[in-house]
């Protein structure tokens, strides 16, 4: 019993003599109270916890080398009692863990665990509000709920997203789908919290957008160019706060630009790529060289590089037998199965991360109609 309390003594005294760094946040956008955003992005090493209350927050060091603040930004405080409160780890190779929401006056805790070696870089966000803030507005920033989806046509639907809808029934859209693509990203931009990390992205896969274009007006289908574009707009979708009608378009954007790859003759691409025998050994092919990509900057020895080289292994064996004319579901299993183990668990880049992840889904749509790729 006494050596439980003297445990119990010790286990108080360490948290009351962790490291602290407290942080007061720099707000940005419109300071709606009842929804908003903060994005924190800090340096860790170990352990940590970050605390966030209002708008302050304390950084603790649990063990390990004392953390580091990056950044702190948010859009509003954050409320006492918010509604519909939400945690997304951003970036980051480690673990990071929402440990208590707040509630009744008490602080969001989130947990960050580095077992690396050496500093690593953590970004995360909060957000909150039952209404989501890139939604219509009125005069002065205001949602203007009642005016919302009274347009002519299908509730809900701006005329925007309804004009879209009729563009693709039409019968020449892909050959000027990613001016469409480039369209969609400005009117999500146009409706979206003047946040960086949020604009950031947006920014970035317009950037990428703009690169492919240019190349594909001379001629020339760069794949490697559209990888970075769809790794890019995969991040938008998985981290920005979207209204639900750009998400959507964003999405289908993004299923239309995978169906690209696997077809650019039909999208009226001629560049070196869009040609060859096997667009389906290409496919395969490209997979490789996105995991020799990661190989080459991961950890030299470990799970993370045994992971690798089992996917690798897989896809070998798939191809192996896809060029004999064998299609072996079970064997293409086996190499999502893998490749879904290096997504999830070993510590890679954003970038990467989000580029193995589209192969991933990919891989899922050649199983479900691998008779339109060639594969019997």
């Amino acid at each position: 019993m006494y050596k439980q309390i003297a445990l119990g003594v010790i286990a108080v005294a360490a948290v009351a003599g962790a490291q602290t760094f407290p942080r007061r946040a720099a707000m940005v956008g419109g300071g709606n109270p009842n929804e908003g955003k903060c994005t924190i992005e800090v340096v860790v090493d170990g352990a940590a916890e970050v605390e966030i209350r209002g708008a302050d927050a304390t950084l603790r060091n649990l063990s390990g080398q004392a953390p580091q603040w990056r950044r702190f930004e948010c859009t509003s405080p954050l409320p006492a009692n918010p509604v519909d409160f939400r945690f997304a780890g951003v970036d980051g190779r480690g673990n990071q863990q929402l440990l208590r929401e707040p509630r009744n006056g008490g602080a969001a805790v989130i947990r960050i665990e580095d077992r690396d070696g050496g500093t690593e870089g953590y970004t995360f966000d909060v957000t909150w509000g039952g209404r989501n803030v890139t939604q219509d507005r009125g005069p002065g920033g205001a949602r203007n709920d009642r005016d919302f989806g009274r347009d002519h046509g299908r509730p809900g639907v701006d005329p925007y997203h309804r004009e879209r809808e009729t563009w693709f029934r039409g019968d020449n859209w892909r050959s000027t789908f990613f001016q469409r693509v480039r369209e969609d990203l400005d009117h999500a931009t146009s409706g979206s919290i003047p946040f960086n990390g949020d604009r950031a992205r947006l920014a970035r896969t317009q950037m990428q957008l703009d690169e492919l274009q240019q190349k594909l007006s001379r001629g020339f289908f760069d794949r490697r160019e559209l990888d970075e574009v769809t790794a890019a707009m995969q991040a938008v979708l998985q981290s920005n706060r979207l209204a639900p009608d750009d998400r959507a378009m964003l999405t289908d954007d993004l299923s239309r630009m995978r169906d690209f790859q696997m077809r650019p003759g039909q999208y009226g691409a001629r560049g070196p790529e869009a040609h060859g025998n096997d667009s389906r050994a290409m496919f395969f092919q490209r997979i490789e060289d996105h995991l020799d990509r990661v190989a080459a900057t991961a950890f030299p020895s470990g799970r993370d590089q045994s992971r690798l080289a089992r996917t690798k292994l897989e896809l070998n064996q798939l191809q192996q037998k896809l060029s004999r004319g064998v299609y072996d579901e079970r064997e293409l299993d086996d190499a999502i199965a893998a490749l879904q183990g290096v997504v999830q668990s070993n510590r890679l880049g954003a970038r990467d991360r989000d580029i193995l992840a589209g192969d991933l889904t990919q891989m899922r749509d050649f199983r479900i109609r691998h008779d339109q790729y060639g594969a019997r």
